[in-house]
């Protein structure tokens, strides 16, 4: 199985402690397997009323990924991050959730995100993302926020 597995697809970022989330609403992301073994990373959101899109693509390293800008504005831009944990076990959409790190950039501080399959995400699974974070990522609880109302 492809590493890429964990993540491939579309998902809603339902929760987040990164402060570039604060005035952008319905962020989502989509990754597709690139055949030179990187993953396609897309990232939509609305901001200032109009859809934006991020492009970057991910290269597997050791402990997760390598993300790197497409595009002219972002191509200087990488960032490093992980998978801590999933659970796509649920029957609904809105019980599948993942949680992701990201470490420090020039431009964006370390923190997490909580992905879900759906716009909008079950209490039990949010409770269970959550409680991923108790550990040595447990800073990042009390920073959580909603998308577009930090």
């Amino acid at each position: 199985m492809r590493r890429s597995e964990a993540v491939s697809g579309t998902w809603f970022i339902v929760a987040t402690s990164l402060p570039f989330w604060r005035s952008r609403n319905s962020p989502s992301v989509t990754y597709a397997d690139l055949p030179d073994g990187r993953v396609l990373d897309a990232v939509h959101y609305r901001s200032g009323g109009k859809d934006r899109l991020v492009l970057g693509a991910d290269t597997p390293v050791a402990d997760g990924f390598h993300w790197r800008g497409l595009t002219p504005l972002t191509r200087l831009t990488s960032s490093r991050w992980h998978v801590v944990a999933s659970d796509e076990s649920a029957a609904d959409l809105a019980g599948r959730w993942a949680v992701t790190a990201f470490e420090k950039t020039l431009f964006t501080p370390a923190g997490v995100d909580v992905y879900c399959r759906a716009e909008g995400i079950a209490v039990r699974a949010m409770t269970a993302a959550r409680e991923t974070l108790a550990g040595d990522l447990g800073t990042f609880l009390p920073q959580l926020f909603e998308p577009g109302r930090g």
